[in-house]
């Protein structure tokens, strides 16, 4: 394959753009939590439910699913409402990597942003890290999450691209997965910035 033929390049957010987990795949931004706000790891799962699929699909709102959650027994006791939590994990996160949003400025191609989210987050994304990028494609307006297959050929439909034109950049193996069942190019990047440098060097888009 010709080394040329990137036109475009989807960037991850958790895990690439953000630095979202700690070494142990804990999200940095609620290790307070508990001090800040008496939420523990039960309550958490709780508000992670299954639910969630639909929420970053779009099919269930956030607000709606918060609401319903805030007025079960096991946060009754909690002095905090909704808008107090949303605010507490938006604020809190904001862990960019910078190293990645430099070398975005340096590409000689365009960057979107390919993520797996519902409006509020997403908003809050594109308010940090969204200059650096064209646009970006999200699950909750798509109806696709990735790796699904319909996640990635509305990324080519709207960007008018074949699938090897477009190049993965994700952390998440299931992902990478999912882009090269729809003949995409991938890099699965693991923190190592130095390697994906290369990678791209190698792909002349940088």
């Amino acid at each position: 394959m010709d080394n040329n033929q990137i036109q475009a390049i989807i960037f991850d957010v958790d895990g690439v753009i953000f630095k979202t987990y700690d070494e142990n795949g804990n999200f940095l931004w609620c290790r307070n939590i508990k001090n800040d706000l008496g939420l523990t790891s039960k309550h958490l799962s709780f508000i992670f439910s299954d639910k969630w699929d639909s929420i970053i699909r779009g099919t269930i709102d956030l607000n709606d699913h918060l609401q319903e959650v805030f007025q079960h027994k096991l946060f009754q006791d909690l002095a905090i409402t909704q808008e107090q939590y949303m605010k507490y994990w938006l604020s809190h996160d904001h862990q960019v990597n910078q190293d990645i949003l430099d070398l975005v400025k340096s590409l000689k191609i365009p960057c979107y942003l390919g993520t797996n989210q519902e409006a509020c987050r997403t908003n809050h994304i594109l308010d940090t890290a969204g200059s650096y990028f064209k646009e970006c494609f999200a699950s909750y307006t798509i109806g696709f999450i990735k790796p699904e297959q319909g996640f990635f050929q509305h990324v080519q439909k709207a960007l008018s691209l074949s699938p090897y034109e477009l190049l993965l950049i994700d952390d998440t193996k299931n992902n990478i997965e999912g882009a090269q069942k729809c003949g995409w190019q991938v890099y699965h990047y693991q923190n190592d910035i130095d390697a994906l440098i290369n990678f791209l060097k190698k792909h002349d888009v940088l």
